[in-house]
């Protein structure tokens, strides 16, 4: 070992100072959980020891919620604990699932490897939310565009037609007054509007969050047409994905099957994986239950689990129905733009269309009493 090495890991073997406390507001983002384990996998494979490794990253990174965790790492390892503990520590920053996932890997030794896994779990789950973004960026321009078009329209432009149509000695159409009725509310009404607006947002955001009602909208969601296929097919891919790493890096089926229920985020999904667990510690497999339950999981996907649980490969056999899942979530995705865009554009040109309609006809019908 040469001096260098001997005087670094001299410093990392003394306790780095705990900061008094930590950031007020503590975020990460996918790509900075993303590098955290790629970085850190990286050096496990080069022999540099994890508490040197994570006091080498603690170092490099800008980030103030990073430098903090692992400062916390840093320390807790000093004393004698693990990566998932201190890991633990933040559950809003680190998932079960990637606690779990470390904490296996700390126990068998295979740390390195189990940091690889998460690197291609977070890259998934960043390729997934690109998917869904750019299936949305398009509509969403359309539709605010529409929605400031029709704005100028009705607030700025038919305004300065109001002394003209006062002057006018016929009565306008019904959809010029209703407008000017409309554009001439005080600024008391468009504040109540608006807060009438905010109540109900945070009326649905609090009810969002009482279980049982999540779990009803969440179940009506997956009968919509092409979107509730969608919710589908991405859910059961992170079941697939989530449980299928966790197999692969040593946790045993039930306690896998727990950490993946509290991973995934729809609670209807949530819900049936910890009914297939309980049954599973009964005796029964996971591809008969799916099987029994086609509303929510497709034959293909029973199929397939089925198969992995016969032959002794069911985590390779949860992969690859995670990849064969990941392509339909493509495939889905784009019929949904497909069936959005035009509703879009229909509901902008209304929109649009009625509002240029209530400023042009009583300028027509203007010009025909001129010329009479």
């Amino acid at each position: 070992m040469t001096a260098e090495r001997a005087r670094r890991k001299q410093k990392t073997a003394e306790k780095t100072p705990r900061p008094k406390r930590g950031p007020r507001f503590l975020y990460l983002s996918l790509n900075e959980r993303m590098l955290l384990v790629r970085h850190l996998s990286i050096m496990l494979q080069a022999g540099i020891p994890l508490q040197e490794g994570l006091a080498a990253l603690q170092e490099q990174t800008v980030s103030r919620t990073l430098k903090y965790v692992l400062t916390e790492a840093v320390n807790d390892l000093s004393e004698g604990q693990t990566l998932a503990h201190t890991l633990t520590k933040f559950p809003k920053l680190f998932d079960p699932f990637f606690s779990n996932v470390i904490g296996v890997g700390e126990t068998s030794g295979t740390l390195s490897k189990s940091l690889s896994y998460l690197a291609v779990q977070l890259q998934k789950d960043k390729e997934l939310r690109s998917k869904i973004r750019t299936t949305l960026i398009y509509p969403s321009i359309v539709f605010f565009g529409a929605i400031g078009i029709a704005v100028y329209l009705a607030f700025v432009l038919l305004p300065q037609f109001r002394p003209l149509f006062s002057s006018l000695g016929f009565e306008l159409p019904p959809t010029t007054r209703l407008l000017l009725w409309v554009a001439g509310w005080p600024l008391l009404v468009w504040l109540l509007v608006f807060g009438g607006a905010v109540l109900l947002a945070l009326l649905f955001t609090f009810l969002w969050h009482i279980s049982v009602i999540r779990f009803q909208l969440s179940r009506a969601a997956l009968l919509i047409p092409v979107f509730g296929a969608l919710i589908r097919n991405i859910q059961t891919m992170r079941f697939a994905r989530l449980l299928g790493t966790l197999l692969s890096s040593g946790v045993k089926v039930v306690p896998a099957l727990g950490i993946t229920a509290q991973s995934i985020p729809n609670i209807v999904y949530q819900h049936q994986t910890n009914l297939i667990a309980a049954l599973v510690e009964r005796g029964q497999t996971i591809g008969s239950y799916l099987l029994n339950h086609p509303r929510l999981f497709s034959r293909t996907t029973a199929n397939m689990v089925a198969v992995g649980e016969r032959t002794g490969k069911l985590s390779e056999s949860l992969i690859a129905l995670a990849d064969f899942t990941d392509q339909e979530v493509d495939v889905t995705a784009k019929n949904l733009s497909i069936l959005i865009e035009p509703l879009i554009l229909i509901g902008a040109g209304i929109l649009v269309g009625f509002i240029a309609l209530a400023i042009i006809t009583p300028i027509y019908q203007l010009t025909e009493h001129l010329s009479q």
